[in-house]
C-alpha cells in the first residue's frame, strides 16, 4: 500500500486535511479530512513505511495494543484506498 502521487497533508489547528497536487487536482475535486491517527498512518504511509512499522509506531504514540493497532492500520488503509488517496504497491 502507498499513498498516490500528488496528494499533500497540511495540518491546520484543529484539522489535517489532504489536498491534491499537480496533475491531481483535475480529477480529485475535493479534500479529505482526517483525524490526528488517520493524519499520523498517512504520514508514515506516505514516508514509505510498511504496515508492521506503522503498526508498531502506532502502539508507542497511542499506548495500544499491537493487535489493535495493526486492525486500525488495516481499516485506515481501506479508508484510503476507497477515498482514492492510496493504491496497492506493486512488488
Amino acid at each position: 500500500m502507498k499513498i498516490r502521487e500528488g496528494f499533500v497533508l497540511r495540518r491546520i489547528p484543529g484539522m489535517n486535511l489532504v489536498m491534491p497536487a499537480g496533475e491531481n487536482i483535475r480529477t480529485f475535486d475535493r479534500a479529505v479530512m482526517l483525524n490526528d491517527t488517520c493524519a499520523f498512518i498517512f504520514e508514515k504511509l506516505q514516508a514509505g513505511e510498511t504496515e508492521e512499522a506503522i503498526a508498531k509506531a502506532m502502539t508507542e504514540k497511542y499506548d495500544v495494543e499491537l493487535s489493535r493497532a495493526v486492525e486500525d492500520v488495516r481499516d485506515t488503509f481501506e479508508l484510503f484506498l476507497e477515498a482514492g488517496l492510496a493504491e496497492e504497491s506493486r512488488a
